[in-house]
């Protein structure tokens, strides 16, 4: 019984972890501009960014949960 409550246990553990890593904020490589969640309240910074230069290939890439 023991046995199988620190089974138990350690698969809990992992699972959060694994939750914490993918959900959790990201971090973008020095030099680069930081990671933005894109909203409402923020989108006009996502224009200004996106046209900032046109000579740059640019790619939107959305992810829909339907």
């Amino acid at each position: 019984m023991k046995k199988r409550a620190i089974v138990v246990a350690v698969a809990a553990i992992l699972v959060l972890l694994g939750l914490v890593y993918l959900w959790g904020l990201g971090s973008a490589p020095p030099g680069q501009e930081p990671v933005l969640t894109l909203s409402e309240t923020n989108f006009s910074e996502f224009e200004k960014a996106f046209d900032a230069e046109a000579d740059v290939p640019r790619l939107v890439l959305l992810l829909s949960p339907t």
